[in-house]
């Protein structure tokens, strides 16, 4: 967590991590009310969707990759287990993206459930702590066909990473490094 009295100098590698970061909180916020869109569409047949299935599941892959390749954590195992969470289900995405859907979102939910909690200490945006339970019922969801409720979920859930990334874009760039001196290597 960022001490707003503490300022560390940053390099260009740092400012590039963090931007990149809040991108991917942002990616992250769009392609889950992407896909939430297309699974209501799928089942009630509202429209087209926007994107395919497939480019949904691209684009929150990516968004997953972002936040997971520049994620700020001080503790190494955390930061271990919400980044390779992405990498495990960027593997199961390219084995299979049609019959492993739902594991390849079980774990690309373990990054934005991890990152969620960890922005919690910083921020007060309503439903972060609710993030993990909220991705858990979208997998448990997709594994048992049940589009709405998924679709709901993740609807819901972009309204809550949507709200963390505009308080993200607000802080100064330097809240989100902290003190380089406590990362674990």
């Amino acid at each position: 967590m960022a001490n707003p009295e503490y300022q560390e100098t940053l390099d260009h590698f740092d400012i590039l991590s963090v931007i990149l970061y809040r991108i991917g909180i942002t990616l992250v916020a769009l392609s889950f009310s992407s896909l939430g869109y297309s699974y209501f569409s799928t089942v009630y047949q509202i429209a087209w969707p926007v994107l395919s299935l497939h480019t949904n599941q691209i684009v929150l892959a990516v968004s997953a990759t972002l936040c997971a390749a520049n994620i700020h954590v001080y503790s190494k195992v955390v930061r271990v287990i919400i980044s390779w969470s992405t990498w495990i289900g960027l593997v199961c995405l390219v084995i299979d993206a049609n019959q492993y859907v739902w594991l390849s979102f079980g774990f690309f939910a373990i990054t934005a459930s991890g990152i969620a909690l960890k922005e919690s200490f910083c921020f007060r945006v309503f439903g972060l702590k609710a993030m993990p339970l909220l991705l858990i019922l979208v997998v448990l969801a997709l594994h048992q066909s049940w589009l709405s409720v998924a679709g709901f979920c993740l609807l819901f859930s972009a309204l809550i990473y949507l709200r963390l990334a505009i308080a993200k874009w607000r802080m100064p760039l330097h809240f989100d490094i902290g003190i380089k001196a406590n990362y674990e290597i």
